[in-house]
């Protein structure tokens, strides 16, 4: 179902108009090294020589597919990408992103960045800030459909701050003209070039401010009776709200914004250290959203994490192929477009309730389900076990798959 989708939904397509990764045309096509990739690592596969079961599956090879990459095909094809075509391949994915919101009818998007590590025991691989040698990519996450919009994939030692603003304008650009956009991110995006391009171009914004001076120095102006006390739980802490000027008396100021301060009893006190914990987020979101509404909006981010960790788990981020940078880069953007070809398969065919599962649940319940080719009359028969639980589900998505409307929404 998942092949028949890509082709329905115009992903083989355009993977295979993808110019500047052939000289000639050679045995397999793009879409075959990419689809293999991405259909190896839905299934559970970790790396490149896990294609090879694919490759040598004969109930799939003459239904599916004639012929597949071999893995050290797969490296080679990996290898082959410099920036242009890395850039080709990560606009594919946008628009299969874009098939997918143009479906769901989404009048404001969230857009959360974030970065993180990956270890490697890679040539290229530079120290982390967390002492282990590997890669630091950069994401975006449209948190609504569950989407990766796209991704950037850097070097170990990279300053939290790269990149970031860069792949904020593209994922802008990437997006249909008109989109209402609502950003998040951490302390990285705390810095006036960001915050100038979301007041630029009239994208909200809730980012996590540093604790300068400046900022402590608001915060500490707030006056007392203006702390709300907020008992969530066994969560306890305090609340207020004030305005907050990033950059000061910058070459490129910016208007006053609101500040959200928060004020916290850490859990153990500590000789020398301040026994309150502050977090203060710097937001445009609108003055109809409360305090608290804004807090827990910004705390939505955690999704992301989850997102993130599904991704290098659940698709095999986490275990690089390649000793370079560059194919490496590659093969992350095949992960962005497995990660966004399940979602897509959810959205498209699967019931409410069963899109809140993972890929490892998927696998269990649908797509690694046994089954019986039979060839009888030039037709190709699957059959499944009578007592299969799902089988309903299993048949509404087939269904679901072939629709005129998915092709139509392409």
């Amino acid at each position: 179902m998942l092949t028949e989708l890509a082709h329905r939904s115009k992903l083989v397509k355009d993977l295979d108009d993808l110019p500047g990764l052939w000289e000639r045309l050679g045995r397999y096509r793009t879409s075959d090294y990419v689809l293999s990739l991405a259909l190896t690592l839905i299934a559970g596969g970790e790396g490149l020589e896990d294609t090879r079961l694919l490759r040598e599956d004969g109930g799939l090879q003459g239904w599916l597919w004639k012929d597949l990459p071999a893995p050290n095909s797969q490296g080679d094809f990996l290898r082959r990408f410099g920036h242009m075509a890395l850039s080709r391949l990560g606009r594919v994915n946008a628009r299969q992103v874009r098939r997918l919101l143009a479906r769901g009818g989404h009048k404001r998007l969230t857009l959360d960045i974030d970065s993180s590590l990956i270890e490697a025991d890679k040539k290229e691989a530079q120290k982390t800030y967390k002492g282990f040698d590997g890669y630091n990519p950069l994401l975006a996450w449209l948190d609504e459909p569950n989407v990766f919009l796209s991704g950037v994939f850097r070097p170990g030692n990279s300053s939290p701050q790269s990149h970031l603003r860069s792949l904020l304008g593209q994922c802008r650009r990437l997006l249909a003209q008109g989109t209402k956009l609502r950003v998040r991110s951490d302390s990285a995006g705390y810095n006036l070039s960001v915050m100038s391009y979301c007041l630029k171009h009239d994208i909200e914004f809730s980012i996590t401010a540093d604790l300068d001076a400046a900022v402590r120095e608001s915060i500490e102006a707030i006056p007392e009776g203006k702390w709300q006390l907020v008992v969530r739980g066994e969560e306890t802490f305090l609340l207020a709200e004030t305005i907050h000027v990033p950059g000061g008396c910058a070459s490129r100021p910016l208007p006053a914004l609101r500040l959200i301060a928060t004020k916290k009893l850490s859990g153990q006190l500590e000789l020398f250290k301040d026994p309150i914990k502050h977090r203060a987020i710097i937001v445009s979101l609108p003055e109809t959203m409360s305090a608290l509404e804004v807090l827990d909006h910004h705390n939505d981010r955690g999704r992301m994490e989850k997102a993130i960790g599904e991704l290098k788990d659940g698709f095999g981020l986490d275990r690089l192929p390649c000793g370079q940078l560059m194919a490496n880069a590659a093969y992350l953007q095949v992960c962005l477009i497995a990660y966004n070809l399940v979602q897509t398969f959810k959205n498209c065919a699967l019931p409410e309730s069963w899109r809140k599962f993972e890929i490892k649940n998927l696998r269990f319940r649908l797509l690694c389900r046994a089954g019986k080719l039979v060839r009888h009359a030039g037709q190709t028969f699957l059959k499944l076990s009578r007592s299969y639980t799902h089988f309903e589900i299993f048949e509404r998505a087939r269904w679901a798959v072939l629709s005129p409307a998915l092709t139509a929404s392409g």
